[in-house]
């Protein structure tokens, strides 16, 4: 519900806030239940502005110190968010966003894993968690480019969000010799060794990233003298 009505109230002026242009809006999915937006992450308004740009809802991993304090605990869950923590594994979040999927829902999730404040995301080497779940869920990915003056979303200030060409999970089983199996799944311990499966991962996740940045150096004009 607080989704339907922050996107009639809201989605408008926020847009205008930040000076957002769209590029290549056919290209989110329209007949297809659930997917994976993968999205460079410079701002703490990135998860805002794309909210605004998409027709449908998304959740996100939000970082678990977040839901630590009173107040911003329940607004960062009115967004949408669940915790992710950081610095171990969490398999927990893990099963959640592919919980999510599976329930019909959209899953934003950050190449990066944490915010790069003004740096170009091409010189950022992107981990492999979207690739991780995208073959857990069997899920497809709709690469989002974020373009900002200096590397970071501000307000007032021009603010492009590009669309990529979506990915269906077809295209991840081409990197694979043999058909991803159903024991490729997390154990109820939580301790499975996804060591053998990490070229899939790499070879997915620079898929999905050089998507995006091929989109970062075709449409920014807003860092190129």
């Amino acid at each position: 519900m607080f989704s339907r009505v922050q996107k009639s109230f809201l989605a408008g002026f926020l847009r205008k806030l930040f000076r957002v242009k769209i590029i290549n809006p056919e290209n989110e999915p329209e007949d297809i239940t659930s997917y994976i937006a993968c999205i460079n992450h410079s701002s703490n308004w990135d998860p805002i502005v794309i909210g605004a740009c998409m027709h449908r809802p998304l959740r996100y991993m939000a970082k678990a110190e977040l839901f630590k304090v009173p107040v911003l605990k329940s607004i960062v869950k009115l967004f949408g968010a669940y915790p992710v923590s950081r610095d171990s594994a969490d398999v927990s979040s893990i099963r959640t966003a592919i919980n999510i999927l599976e329930k019909g829902e959209i899953v934003g999730m950050y190449p990066q894993g944490h915010r790069a404040k003004r740096i170009n995301p091409s010189k950022i080497v992107p981990k492999n968690g979207v690739a991780m779940i995208a073959v857990k869920a069997k899920s497809g990915v709709l690469p989002v480019t974020v373009i900002s003056k200096g590397y970071k979303v501000k307000m007032f200030h021009k603010t492009l969000v590009v669309f990529g060409n979506y990915i269906p999970f077809e295209k991840f089983e081409e990197f694979k010799d043999s058909e991803i199996k159903d024991t490729d799944k997390i154990d109820k311990t939580g301790k499975k060794d996804i060591a053998g499966n990490m070229n899939l991962y790499k070879k997915i996740t620079e898929k999905i990233y050089g998507e995006m940045m091929s989109n970062y150096s075709k449409y920014d004009t807003l860092n190129k003298s």
